[in-house]
Formats: structure tokens, C-alpha cells, sequence
């Protein structure tokens, strides 16, 4: 007899018995005729007691005796059925007392926008809780379902004519939630001094570009809505992140463009003038991602809740 063909259920009876030393009043708290009981312990001799070598029990004029290979099992058994017991209680979190460390990779047009609401909500109500905060790369997804990652956010077109995997059309069956929507803008140096009512279509494909090279990806949705209309972009230069590119727009006659939200904290920082996209594109969606191993924890169910509050003003 192997260990995994012990019925789990025969540990139960004879820790009452063990503490009963009594088939009759085992079978009043376990509900059941002495006569169940009684084949019940025959099994339970069957089982444990082949592997132990022991028939656990004797009988006595005062009952059933537990042999000393059975009592001394009455500890661990009881141990184990509290285990058992507690394993099947409800997850029970409290974030003041929590002290966990959540890696979250974010897209660097959300970082600004989401992590400095969020930090002074969590040190409040969860201190102990700890995020480690990576940048988003074009390994993140797979990173994510590796459990590398606790959360993903990133930013997905909602233009059809995106490709899939930069859309929200491509996230097929992962556990994902809207943060929020922003459009696009334009962003060029202040000292460019561009009439807003002379910003047009032409006036835009005539200003020099700086591409992001966003994730290692060569293809930028604005080309495809400039190519269907006969046009194309003129690019100048191509940089790594949106601070470079805002540096240059900066310095220069070059523009960017990027989402509004992010775009106002860059025109602060870089003296950059607001200008409005001048062709019809569909806004960026801005999206909280997650496993389904994950789905039902309690300290993520919580952070992906604070998150939301974060950004409920953004909607």
C-alpha cells in the first residue's frame, strides 16, 4: 500500500479516536452508525496501518487504545487538519499590514500621469507595500505571462487601422482594463511661435519629425493615416524616448507628437507650444494588464483597484 492511496478522509476519524478512545462516540460527532464507523476503522488499519506496520488500536475493556505508533501521530494529525482547515479559509488581506513587492512595467507616456497619484495613496493605506517600477519593452507581455511582471501598462491604438499588436484588438484573452483615453498632439518649441489658425495639414507635413523608436518598432500608425491620404511624413531624426525627442523639438524647428496628457507636463519642462494633430486619428487607450493566475489574489485585486481610483479623474 503506497502513501497516495490513503484515503484522506480515514486521517479525520482516527484523530477522533485518538482523542474519543471510542467507536460509539466517534460515530455520534461524526454523525454516522458504529457499524460505519467500525468499517471505517477496518479500512483505516487497511491503509495506515499496513504502511505503519502497526494495527494503530487495540481493544480494551475501557475501549479502544491508540498503540504508540498512534499516539504518537496525534500531534502531527491535528496539525495537519488545522493546515487543512486554514488553506480553505478566505484569503485575508489587510493593506495596512501588508508588506509585498509588486513589479509593474509602464509605458513612459503613462508613468508621469499614473505613478505620482498613485505612490501618496499607497504609502497612506498600504506603507509596507513596495513597487518595483520597469520600463515597458517589447518583452513585457511575455514577461507578464512568465510571472515576471505583476502588471503591464501600456498604451493601445484604438484605430482600426493599427496593427494588432499595438492595438487593443490584439489583447484577445488577457485580463486587462481601460485607465483611461487621451488623443494626440503636437508638440514644437515655443520659440517657433506657430499661429494656431495656420496649423494645418500642410503646415504639419512641411515641419521636420522626430520619431520615437518606441520598442524596437518601425511601424508608427501616423505613417499609415499620412500614406492613405497620399502623403508621408518628414522625418529629421529618430531617438530613443520622448524626453530626447522633446529636447530637440526644444532646440530646434522639429515637432513631436505624443498624447495630450503626457504632452502638457513635457510643454512645461521643455518650453514646447501646443498644437493639435491635424489629421483624424482615433484615441490611444491606456491599459492595465494583467494574468489570470492573478485574477483572484487579494493584494492585486486591491492594487489594481487603487490604480483605477488613480485615474478615475482621467476619464
Amino acid at each position: 500500500m503506497k502513501l497516495d492511496h490513503i484515503d484522506l478522509n480515514l486521517l479525520r476519524l482516527m484523530l477522533i479516536l485518538l482523542e474519543d478512545g471510542s467507536v460509539s462516540r466517534a460515530a455520534t460527532r461524526l454523525n454516522l452508525s458504529q457499524s460505519a464507523v467500525s468499517k471505517q476503522l477496518t479500512r483505516l488499519r487497511e491503509q495506515l496501518g499496513e504502511v505503519l506496520n502497526d494495527p494503530l488500536f487495540i481493544r480494551t475493556g475501557r475501549g479502544l487504545t491508540p498503540t504508540v505508533r498512534a499516539s504518537k501521530l496525534e500531534q502531527p494529525l491535528r496539525q495537519w487538519l488545522r493546515d487543512s482547515h486554514s488553506m480553505l479559509l478566505p484569503e485575508i488581506f489587510e493593506p495596512s499590514q501588508d508588506e509585498r513587492n509588486f513589479t509593474i512595467s509602464i509605458c513612459e507616456t503613462a508613468f508621469p500621469v499614473i505613478i505620482p497619484r498613485l505612490m501618496p495613496l499607497l504609502a497612506k493605506r498600504a506603507p509596507g507595500m513596495q513597487l518595483s517600477i520597469v520600463p515597458k519593452t517589447k518583452h513585457s507581455v511575455n514577461l507578464l505571462n512568465q510571472g515576471e511582471l505583476d502588471l503591464l501598462i501600456t498604451a493601445k491604438d484604438t484605430d482600426l487601422r493599427a496593427q494588432a499588436s499595438n492595438s487593443i484588438f490584439g489583447l484577445q484573452d488577457q485580463p486587462n482594463l481601460e485607465l483611461y483615453r487621451d488623443q494626440h498632439i503636437c508638440l514644437v518649441g515655443k520659440k517657433n511661435h506657430i499661429p494656431k489658425e495656420q496649423w494645418n495639414i500642410e503646415s504639419f507635413l512641411q515641419t521636420d519629425l522626430v520619431r520615437i523608436y518606441v520598442e524596437e518598432s518601425e511601424f508608427w500608425l501616423l505613417d499609415r493615416v499620412a500614406a492613405d491620404q497620399g502623403q508621408r511624413l518628414k522625418e529629421k531624426a529618430k531617438v530613443p524616448d520622448f524626453h530626447s525627442a522633446a529636447l530637440l523639438a526644444q532646440h530646434s524647428n522639429m515637432m513631436l507628437v505624443c498624447t495630450s496628457i503626457f504632452a502638457e507636463q513635457l510643454a512645461q519642462r521643455y518650453a514646447l507650444q501646443l498644437l493639435p494633430l491635424p489629421f483624424d486619428l482615433k484615441p490611444v487607450s491606456y491599459r492595465m494588464l494583467w494574468t489570470s493566475m492573478l485574477e483572484s489574489d487579494s493584494a492585486h485585486q486591491w492594487l489594481r483597484d487603487l490604480i483605477m481610483q488613480c485615474c478615475h479623474e482621467l476619464q
